[in-house]
């Protein structure tokens, strides 16, 4: 093989960047090294890696996104291999690029991170976020090494495992006579508006929901980030049903938010560590995934979720 790994992790740079120019700012070296390392890749290995359009930036073709996931397999072996023969089992140092669906990214992945970076302060975690689709398409072909996501509507292409149950919940305006109630049920919430947010298959989830229970929902109005359904319910514009619950029931808008149990809560999805199956998990996505698992077993990863009060029993 005439090409350098140095050169193999331009031609990565530059499909996780999307651009010759923000490859080269990222790496700090010049734009000319780039377009010389994915010259010298497509050469080498007779494919056009990247369709170049001067108004989207680089765009992989299908025999480039698989040549790019093989190659960033390959260099984190390589990164492996190196650390384990100097001696460096304790310390990683490099970079490790992990998708996470949008909502759940702001509540879990600071925390982890930090938590990660102080036990190894030369390792940087990007995090990519988008939502249940977009995700997935970064873990197939390789632009992230681990996904942190719900496990509804995830392809079955992929290795999973199971973090925390996340039970749906009620989030509605803390002065709205509902908020009363320690269960809500989702035929109490047939005269509200029902706050979707507009991703795919989030919208989906919640109308699954009241489909299931035979239920009709009220007016839907779709909301296009988390915080804006937040926000609206808070507002009383309607009711919103949710997977996670921020640290604070404050919105962005000043009012707060009260969130209730849902009495139609069963079946619920899991939050996920997703990888790509029969792929081999770098070290640095492994330790990442082992700081996913230290979060989840703390109060603090807990109390993201509101679940129904365990039945009282009564001694005989």
């Amino acid at each position: 093989m005439k090409i350098s790994l140095r050169q193999l992790e331009y031609v990565v740079a530059a499909s996780r960047h999307g651009s010759i120019s923000g490859a080269a700012s990222a790496l700090n070296i010049s734009t000319s090294s780039i377009l010389a390392a994915i010259d010298k890749f497509e050469e080498e290995f007779r494919i056009q890696v990247f369709l170049r359009q001067r108004s989207k930036g680089l765009q992989a073709t299908l025999a480039g996104k698989r040549a790019i996931a093989r190659t960033i397999r390959l260099l984190d072996e390589t990164n492996d291999y190196a650390q384990e023969m100097h001696g460096s089992d304790s310390l990683l140092r490099g970079e490790v690029f992990v998708g996470s669906f949008t909502s759940i990214s702001p509540n879990i992945a600071p925390q982890v991170i930090r938590d990660l970076r102080t036990a190894h302060p030369e390792l940087t975690v990007h995090l990519i976020e988008g939502d249940i689709v977009s995700v997935q398409n970064s873990l197939r072909d390789g632009t992230v090494d681990v996904l942190l996501t719900y496990d509804v509507g995830l392809w079955e292409e992929f290795n999973s495992e199971v973090l925390m149950n996340a039970p749906p919940h009620v989030v509605l305006a803390e002065n709205d006579p509902l908020a009363n109630q320690e269960l809500i049920s989702l035929s109490d919430l047939t005269d509200y508006p029902l706050l979707l947010l507009n991703l795919p298959r989030s919208g989906n989830y919640a109308l699954w929901i009241f489909e299931r229970a035979g239920v009709k929902p009220g007016p839907i109005q779709r909301l296009e980030s988390f915080e804006m359904v937040r926000a609206a319910a808070a507002a009383g514009l309607g009711a919103a049903i949710l997977n996670i619950r921020p640290p604070s029931d404050m919105t962005y808008s000043g009012l707060r938010v009260a969130c209730r149990p849902l009495a139609e809560s069963e079946p619920s999805p899991n939050i996920v560590l997703a990888t790509r199956s029969g792929s081999p998990v770098s070290r640095r996505a492994e330790v990442f995934s082992e700081f996913c698992r230290r979060f989840f077993q703390t109060p603090a990863a807990e109390s993201l979720f509101v679940r129904q009060a365990a039945p009282h029993r009564t001694e005989t």
